[in-house]
């Protein structure tokens, strides 16, 4: 028995290494480097490609190895397939490698680039929709990100925006209400940069909003409104190259919501009475104002008593405090006159919430003044309940349109013929009791 030797060690690597396939190699050489007296391995991969020498330096042996097996394979498959070309295909590979040479350079126009091309390509394709070309894709990307594109939030975009349109001289309740609109949306996307949003995402966050108080779904009509604002906006953004031209495109092109039918729900003259017994003294004013001059609750919670006009006796609606920013002046009924002698002022805010431009704490308090009588609040009831029984008193729609600031087409539609006429004068002779108003004297017009 021959005595059993010991295990042999595996043979170590001989520099240059050689790495052969098709008749096409590369080397490996080992090139050690010294650092901070430290004597580190590393390897360099040399290889011809279109007739220049390439070499790439790796810090580890087996990278350098896989990369030129890559190297050779791809040289490799590229000269064998080239060996086989017919005349013509060779003329047509020719014409590659220079259209190539023109978009890369000289220097990486070769068989193994085409190659890598091609790969790619495929990959490419692979992803991309059925019937979508890989030109086309590129055009959308350029036309997405086109050169000189300016990167800003959704949050800068609409600070920049209201700034603007403030030095432009809008009015104040229009730029109160871009704040608001356009304060949503951006709240709800702050440091997203603006160019990357899109289409589906600005329509769901429309068709997804909610009121602020409820978090209950939002009317259509508030959605649109609200959309009408994003739009304005993403137009602003093209103007100062913010976004490009196809992004605004798609965002004005969301359909707005469905209008629904408006619900009109409405006081009677019983419950009003009722409202304004139940309510604190300080909102007294306001609540009459907004139940028989039927003024928006923004416009009330706006309005001076310098505007209340008892002598005359008329309610001016400034063009700042209109909704539609159009003066309009509504006639000031005696039973509202009865219930604001008591309580008149010569100057100041009708509205007793402080920094309440919007009515939203105003709002409120009328709500808890109906639900002290156990009544449920309507949304806009007071305003409905104006606008209906006037309507139905005076059977003048075109004059209604104009007091509270409607479209003739509006008035008719929603409000005609809600209320019987008995029903509107019962409105409107709701009075306080004759122990607030005894020993008031209305004085005459500009003394009150």
């Amino acid at each position: 028995m021959k005595a059993q030797g010991k295990a042999s060690r595996p043979k170590a690597d001989q520099f240059p290494l050689t790495v052969s396939q098709g008749g096409v190699s590369a080397k490996i050489y080992k090139s050690p480097r010294k650092v901070a007296g430290k004597v580190y391995d590393a390897f360099t991969l040399a290889y011809s490609l279109g007739g220049k020498r390439v070499r790439k330096a790796f810090a580890d042996l087996a990278e350098a190895k896989g990369e030129a097996a890559r190297v050779v394979g791809q040289i490799g498959q590229g000269s064998v397939g080239v060996a086989h070309l017919t005349g013509d295909e060779r003329v047509g590979l020719q014409s590659a490698l220079a259209k190539l040479a023109r978009v890369s350079g000289n220097q990486n126009a070769s068989v193994a680039r085409l190659a890598d091309i091609v790969e790619e390509f495929t990959s490419a394709v692979a992803v991309l929709p059925a019937g979508v070309g890989l030109l086309q894709a590129a055009e959308f990307y350029r036309d997405r990100n086109p050169a000189g594109l300016t990167t800003k939030t959704v949050a800068e975009v609409v600070d920049t925006f209201i700034a603007d349109r403030r030095a432009g001289g809008c009015s104040e309740v229009h730029l109160r209400d871009l704040g608001v609109r356009l304060g949503r949306f951006k709240d709800s996307f702050q440091l997203v940069p603006i160019n990357s949003l899109s289409a589906p995402q600005v329509q769901a966050y429309v068709y997804g909003l909610t009121h602020g108080h409820t978090g209950k779904a939002s009317a259509n009509r508030s959605k649109e409104n609200s959309l009408r604002q994003i739009v304005s906006l993403f137009n602003f953004a093209r103007r100062m190259k913010f976004v490009p031209a196809e992004l605004a495109l798609e965002i004005s092109e969301i359909p707005a919501p469905k209008k629904q039918a408006a619900s009109i729900e409405v006081f009677t003259a019983g419950e009003i009475a009722a409202i304004l017994g139940a309510a604190d003294t300080e909102i007294v004013p306001a609540l009459a104002i907004a139940a028989f001059a039927g003024l928006r609750l923004a416009e009330v919670a706006r309005l001076d008593w310098r505007e209340v006009k008892l002598g005359e006796p008329a309610i001016v609606v400034s063009a700042a405090n209109a909704k539609n920013r159009a003066r309009r002046i509504v006639p000031l009924s005696g039973n509202l006159a009865a219930w604001l002698a008591p309580r008149v002022k010569p100057f100041g805010p009708v509205n007793p919430c402080a920094d309440d431009d919007l009515g939203g704490a105003l709002g409120d308090r009328f709500e808890r003044a109906a639900a002290r009588v156990g009544l449920v609040w309507r949304r806009n009831g007071l305003r409905h309940s104006a606008i209906t029984y006037r309507v139905a008193v005076t059977k003048d729609v075109a004059a209604c349109a104009l007091e509270f600031g409607n479209s003739p087409a509006v008035i008719f539609s929603s409000y005609r013929a809600l209320a019987t006429e008995a029903e509107g004068k019962a409105w409107f002779d709701v009075r306080p009791p004759a122990a607030i108003t005894a020993n008031v004297i209305v004085l005459p017009a500009g003394r009150a």
